[in-house]
């Protein structure tokens, strides 16, 4: 299986977004932030209309 390349996003939130993504991490039974904003991005461009398959990756070690 080829290896894929990722790219990665520097996004800068305020302490607020930030302490509810943390929150919705926990509810959610999400693997990290990374993987919520993963999944939340998939949703709004499959809202768009812009749906591709689902492309999994494996998690890094969370660092929050």
């Amino acid at each position: 299986m080829a290896k894929r390349k990722l790219r990665f996003w520097n996004i800068p939130i305020t302490e607020q977004l930030d302490d509810l993504l943390e929150k919705a991490v926990r509810v959610n039974s999400h693997v990290s932030k990374a993987d919520f904003v993963r999944e939340a991005v998939r949703e709004k461009l499959k809202g768009i209309g812009m749906s591709a398959e689902k492309t999994e990756v494996k998690p890094a070690l969370a660092t929050s």
